[in-house]
């Protein structure tokens, strides 16, 4: 008899939760250092919801069927000053996409942060991917900026907690005012396998960049 009501009160307990199962989990970090003005942020979001409003890209999230994408924005500057700006969103089909790219294109800017800690966008950025309620065949952070770190945060150390994770960070270099960040990024921003940058000649180069770093992160699991 006790052992039947012991039965009975596990079965009554809530059944934990499940992660949906998803082709790729993306965080896209956004740059709102101070170095970063008016203009040049409404462009990052500008090349975002472009993006996504893309029809090749479009046809990206169509092709990730059954399982789709979850993706994210979040806003990054000094430690503790990260800011989510879309939380995750499961991408299934091309009507996804679009309503996606029109809500980040309503987005607006939480902060003008004293200090460029990409250690703390990586970190956030893990921690967003960890308990987002998804399970994604590739987890994925992609790190926006327009110059070094200098946050004060230990960069490697949030790279390698990245890559234990098995979470890859590619970077967006924007090199408008620094013509050699793109090599910075390779060597001390991006980990994890087939990592990579995607560099931006200035803000205005990032409407292009964006999409193709996205058509490269948003593929099937057999590609």
């Amino acid at each position: 008899m006790a052992s039947r009501l012991v039965a009975l009160a596990l079965l009554a307990l809530p059944a934990a939760a499940q992660e949906t199962p998803v082709t790729v989990e993306l965080v896209l970090a956004l740059d709102s250092s101070a170095s970063v003005d008016a203009n040049e942020f409404a462009l990052q979001i500008e090349g975002l919801a472009r993006a996504f409003a893309d029809p090749d890209v479009q046809r990206a999230v169509e092709n990730l069927r059954p399982l789709g994408a979850a993706v994210a924005v979040m806003q990054w500057g000094a430690p503790g000053e990260t800011r989510v700006v879309l939380p995750f969103t499961h991408l299934e089909t091309a009507r996804d996409s679009k309503a996606f790219g029109f809500r980040i294109g309503l987005a607006r800017r939480w902060m003008w942060a004293s200090a460029t800690s990409i250690a703390t966008a990586i970190a956030d950025g893990t921690a967003m991917i960890e308990g987002n309620g998804f399970d994604g065949f590739r987890k994925i952070i992609d790190v926006s900026g327009d110059g070094e770190d200098n946050g004060g945060a230990d960069l490697e150390a949030a790279r390698q907690a990245a890559r234990a994770k098995g979470i890859i960070v590619n970077g967006l270099p924007i090199m408008a005012d620094s013509p050699g960040l793109d090599r910075y990024y390779q060597t001390y921003v991006i980990i994890g396998l087939d990592s990579f940058i995607e560099p931006a000649r200035d803000f205005d180069d990032y409407v292009r960049a964006i999409r193709e770093k996205l058509l490269k992160e948003l593929r099937p699991i057999a590609s």
